[in-house]
């Protein structure tokens, strides 16, 4: 099982993907594409693990790490990278076998 901080890379690929990267609408895809991309690449990578668990932050502009020093990434942009996670349909990594939610043995 891998456990991966979805929002790093989530964050990762909104700044490394052009945000000509657009849905129908015309709503920018780029940090959804470069996630599902990249998890579906660790996933590939490691063929052992038959399942992922994505955990989020509870905030995605602060941590303890601004608690401990005020100027942590105090010149970064605090523009959210949305591109199109909020309106992604649950379950649609259910045709590579994600599902969502929380599950214990």
């Amino acid at each position: 099982m891998l456990l991966i901080d979805a929002s790093v890379y989530i964050f990762r690929a909104f700044h490394a993907l052009p945000s000509s990267i657009k849905g129908h609408d015309g709503q920018p895809l780029n940090a959804l594409h470069g996630y599902a991309d990249c998890l579906l690449q660790l996933l590939a990578d490691d063929a052992a693990s038959r399942s992922a668990v994505a955990c989020f932050d509870e905030s995605l502009t602060s941590s303890f790490r601004n608690a401990l020093y005020s100027d942590y990434k105090a010149t970064r942009s605090t523009r959210c990278p949305d591109s199109g996670m909020s309106r992604s349909k649950p379950g649609a990594g259910s045709s590579h076998g994600l599902e969502p939610g929380l599950r214990g043995r």
